[in-house]
């Protein structure tokens, strides 16, 4: 649906001109759709991925409920507050951030859900020529969008018929009213006013949808507009100033997601931190940092952005890029298997690394807290191998990538959760030479335990198949003689001082302990091994890891070699 909107668009939308902005500093102004803000970090993810050279500062100060005109009906929020007036704010949102181009988009709230009206049209129009005067004066110039649509369809049970007194709940023909403040902003084109129609662009995009679903809407409450709204919101500009996005609104960038997704958390830190800064008479708005602390994460995400539209990244990996927790994740392919790897914003002496097993980014405190430390995160998509020869070899090959393409360390930290016991401990004992400690959690170390169903546990049919079609066996007969587990296989760990941390419940009935970690423990013990175990008491399989990760972090910093 987003590519046949886009393609919709790009029929009817035609940029004034196409040059971006002589202003540096741009402040948007508007109501909750502003706010909400999708169509603003749209437009700048777009504005960074395009010219990361050029600073651009932008600027959101949206305010929900508010209105341009003053109005506010009878009752508004259940009789909590009045809206909001724009013009109780202006003077020190002017002063304070001191703007070189306002945009702004007021018209949702201001014909206050009734039907249209001259008295709320000329309060609407004074509204907008009393903003434009103090922006003026400021020394800024402005450019006005038109309001988005009030859908009614998706509300139908909710909106009222036309000749009533009063409007508890939205008139149902109020985009009538919304146009007509639309039809008014366009006509001051004439006069010289910067006009860019929003309005018409979501109408036109809105009827095209709804010829393939009459179903259709961008706002499932009338007035918010989704994803998809606001990036038909943002087309106007991104067409006026030659910006360029995908289908999902993303910047058309190999690492757009990414970028967004850097935008996207610098305006929200920063919109709120404005907003406390600068004031207003809305109740229930989020608080935001001080304004400085704000800055300044924010400055760290924006040159993130940057770096990204450059191509600069710390690791100089190849592959997508997109967000994790933060940290850029690049995604390439190594002997056939897609491989994840999040960078460090500062990597540590010795480029250490942690990989998984399985199940990455399950329980992602440990591995947050060890970014931060400035080691990487792998995982590589092997699953249903179960740590198998063939998966093995897989690693083989990762290992020789990272640590001979890219420097990283050639001894690793190895973590294994659940069925990744299986992946870390047979690759360690296959390399015992290049690991630096494993943390297992709740871990298969034996597969007659799990997937078996041996001993004390359920047991999982599918995947014992699987260790019969992986491994070679003729039957369950010589699956259950191989000496090919974990448990079998820890004397070369111990003879080259590999520490192990084994963190498990002891109620689990899916991957039982004492199967398990209990014969690693009892077994790595008697050869003179290193292990550490924290148990969970009345504790299940699930859930893993500790709520406090810190045993698991010292852990492995202990013993990164």
């Amino acid at each position: 649906m987003r590519a046949f909107l886009l393609s919709c668009l790009c029929l009817f939308l035609l940029p004034l001109h196409a040059a971006l902005p002589e202003a540096r500093r741009i402040l948007f102004l508007g109501d909750s759709i502003t706010y909400g803000g999708t169509y603003v970090q749209i437009i700048e993810a777009a504005l960074v991925a395009q010219h990361p050279g050029e600073r651009y500062e932008i600027l959101n100060l949206g305010l929900s409920s508010e209105t341009v005109s003053g109005l506010s009906e009878e009752g508004h929020a259940g009789g909590k507050f009045p809206r909001p007036d724009l013009h109780e704010r202006l003077d020190r949102i002017l002063a304070k951030t001191k703007p070189e181009f306002v945009i702004a988009c007021y018209g949702m709230n201001d014909g206050i859900y009734y039907p249209l009206s001259p008295e709320r049209m000329k309060a609407y129009q004074e509204g907008m020529k009393k903003l434009r005067e103090k922006v003026a004066a400021a020394g800024a110039t402005i450019l006005h969008l038109t309001p988005p649509v009030f859908d009614p369809l998706p509300i139908q049970a909710r909106v009222l018929p036309a000749g009533l007194k009063d409007y508890p709940q939205p008139y149902a023909g109020y985009d009538e009213v919304l146009a007509a403040y639309a039809q008014w902003l366009l006509e001051q084109r004439n006069a010289g006013w910067q006009v860019l129609d929003v309005h018409g662009a979501m109408a036109k995009a809105l009827a095209e949808a709804r010829k393939k679903d009459p179903a259709f809407s961008f706002c499932k409450d009338g007035i918010h507009p989704n994803a998809d709204g606001h990036l038909v919101m943002a087309r106007p500009l991104l067409e006026h100033w030659g910006l360029k996005v995908t289908p999902d609104g993303k910047p058309d960038h190999a690492s757009g997601s990414a970028i967004f997704e850097a935008i996207q958390r610098k305006q929200n830190l920063l919109k709120d931190a404005w907003l406390t800064e600068t004031g207003h008479k809305r109740p229930g708005v989020k608080a935001g940092l001080p304004l400085p602390e704000a800055e300044k994460q924010a400055a760290e995400l924006d040159a993130k952005a940057r770096d990204l539209a450059l191509g600069k990244t710390a690791a100089g990996l190849p592959g997508t890029v997109s967000d994790w927790n933060g940290y850029a994740k690049h995604e390439f392919v190594v002997d056939g298997k897609v491989v994840s790897v999040v960078v460090p914003k500062e990597v540590a002496k010795g480029k250490p690394w942690v990989w998984h097993g399985e199940f990455f980014g399950h329980k992602p405190a440990p591995d947050i807290a060890l970014l931060g430390k400035g080691y990487h995160i792998v995982y590589m998509k092997v699953q249903d191998m179960l740590g198998s020869p063939p998966a093995v070899k897989h690693w083989n090959a990762l290992h020789e990538e990272l640590t001979g393409r890219y420097g990283f360390s050639k001894k690793p930290s190895l973590v294994g959760l659940s069925r990744g016991g299986l992946y870390c401990y047979n690759w360690a004992a296959a390399n015992p030479d290049k690991v630096s400690c494993i943390y297992a959690d709740a871990p298969v170390c034996d597969f007659k335990s799990w997937p078996g169903g041996k001993g004390k546990g359920k047991g999982d049919p599918k995947n014992w198949a699987l260790v019969l079609k992986l491994w070679g066996f003729k039957d369950d007969a010589e699956a259950m003689a191989a000496q090919v587990n974990p448990v079998d296989q820890l004397a070369v760990l111990a003879k080259n001082g590999v520490p192990l941390l084994h963190v498990y419940g002891d109620a689990d009935d899916v991957v039982p302990w004492d199967e398990n970690t209990g014969m690693i423990a009892e077994r790595y013990k008697a050869l003179g091994g290193s292990i550490t175990l924290i148990v969970k008491p009345g504790v299940g399989h699930h859930p893993h890891g500790l709520e406090d990760s810190s045993p698991i972090v010292d852990f492995i910093v202990k013993h990164t070699r």
